[in-house]
């Protein structure tokens, strides 16, 4: 019943203007490969710069070149659309989790503090 609902729930986010934002901006970077690998780069580099971070030491090397790609990622409007609807991609599904933890009473902010 859960996995029913969680695909429809999926069904339900595709056709959301967040989602169709999102499919549609990937699209276009995906068309042009010096994009698409600059993209990969970047979000590589995002992530390792955030394990970092969690891991209480500092971005290093990593986020100054992370820094300079955001930038370089900036002239491109296809990139710049791209990273916009990502996160607002990524916004709704934060708070869709965050809806169904509350629902079943996790606070996900307790380990914040």
């Amino acid at each position: 019943m859960i996995d029913k609902m969680a695909r429809e729930l999926a069904s339900e986010i595709r056709q959301s203007r967040e989602y169709e934002a999102y499919a549609t901006a990937k699209e276009k970077v995906l068309a042009d490969e010096q994009t698409a690998a600059l993209l990969k780069r970047f979000h590589r580099l995002q992530m390792t710069v955030q394990a970092r971070r969690m891991a209480g030491s500092e971005g290093g090397a990593e986020e100054a070149e992370l820094k300079k790609l955001a930038e370089l990622l900036q002239f491109s409007p296809d990139a710049a659309d791209f990273l916009l609807a990502e996160y607002g991609l990524n916004r709704l599904l934060t708070s869709t989790y965050d809806t169904i933890a509350r629902g079943v009473g996790v606070d996900l902010t307790e380990w914040e503090r």
